[in-house]
This record gives C-alpha cells, sequence and structure tokens, in this order.
C-alpha cells in the first residue's frame, strides 16, 4: 500500500487549496496518511496557510492578515484539528518572526509534525534539541551535503527517485513531490490525486 499526502487539502471550485477545510477533509480522508501545506508571514507576523507569495498584486509579506480572503487559515488553526495523521508543513516564507513558528509547534507537540523546505537555512533555524517534530529538506538530490545526517526525511521529485537513490539514503524516509507515479512501497508520496 503506498503513502498518500496530501498536497495542500482537498480542493475543489468552492474549496480553496492551504484552507481550513480542505485541509480537514484530507486529514478526514482515509485515503491518506497526512495533509502538505504551505505557510507564509504576513507583515503583521502571523504565520498563515497560502502557497503563492503574491496576492492581490502585494507580496505576503507586505500584506497584513486581515487584507487577505477569509479562507486563509493561521497555523494555529490548522494544527488544532483533531488528527494523528502527518501535518507536512512546508515553509515558504518566514522572515522575522521565526521564534513565533517554534513557539506555535510547541504547543502541538502530541501532533505528528513534519517540517520541510527547499532551503537550508530554514531547517538549521528549527533543528533545536530536544524536538519532537521530523524535518526535512526539498529538492536533496540538487541539495546535498553533509547536513543529510541531521535530517529525518528528504524531499526528491518523482522522476529522479530509484532505488539506488533511496539506498544510498539508508534510514532517512524519502517525500516524492511532482509527479503522481507510485512506484516504491518505502517512499511518501506527496499527491494531487
Amino acid at each position: 500500500m503506498f503513502k498518500l499526502i496530501k498536497h495542500r487539502g482537498i480542493y475543489t471550485n468552492t474549496i480553496k487549496e492551504n484552507s481550513y477545510e480542505g485541509i480537514k477533509l484530507a486529514l478526514e480522508d482515509n485515503n491518506y496518511i497526512g495533509v502538505e501545506f504551505d505557510i507564509r508571514e504576513t507583515l503583521d507576523n502571523e504565520i498563515i496557510l497560502f502557497h503563492n507569495p503574491i496576492y492581490n498584486n502585494k507580496l505576503i509579506s507586505k500584506t497584513y492578515y486581515k487584507e487577505l480572503p477569509k479562507y486563509v487559515p493561521k497555523l494555529e488553526d490548522i494544527l488544532s484539528i483533531n488528527s494523528n495523521k502527518i501535518f507536512l508543513i512546508e515553509i515558504k516564507n518566514i522572515e522575522h518572526n521565526f521564534n513565533k513558528f517554534l513557539n506555535i509547534l510547541n504547543k502541538y507537540s502530541n501532533k505528528n509534525i513534519y517540517i520541510m523546505s527547499f532551503y537550508l537555512k530554514n531547517i538549521k533555524k528549527i533543528n533545536i534539541n530536544n524536538r519532537f517534530y521530523k524535518i526535512g529538506l526539498l529538492n536533496y538530490v540538487l541539495n546535498t551535503n553533509d547536513y543529510i545526517k541531521e535530517l529525518d526525511f528528504v524531499g526528491i521529485i518523482n522522476n529522479l527517485i530509484n532505488k539506488q537513490v533511496i539506498k544510498e539514503l539508508d534510514n532517512i524516509k524519502v517525500f516524492s513531490y511532482g509527479g503522481n507515479k507510485l512506484k516504491f512501497d518505502s517512499v511518501y508520496y506527496i499527491t494531487d490525486k
């Protein structure tokens, strides 16, 4: 059985991606072992779920939370959803208040939280002692470095995953993104299906 993580929640014409409703639906769906979502920081230092860097021709980092659509949830709203499934958080942009992010995480130590980013500097900021959450680096094949020993998982674009890559990573979990071709039982697939 493949391990599927729903990319940005379940969304339709009426339910937006990265919305509270879409995330909750994905967490309630037995086809998925978790849900992936993107976080950014607003001008007033709210940690929100939003994929794109721009809303209404303005950077999210230069936008107040109250200027965003009502469907845009705060991270804390999502982490308060009752579920034992994986909450896979992709850090898109937190420029000013990383401590607020860490404080929010610490309130939810009972959750199954995985945190990833394309940027190693973000992962290094959150790799603190006695952490309960898992950390990972996206685009691992292109970001290969000695820091791999500190990671719990890596994200690799789907078409670059093969038996040799999985073997070389040894005990580090592999998460696939950027495709829906399912090949390996050991891989966690971030999927739009």
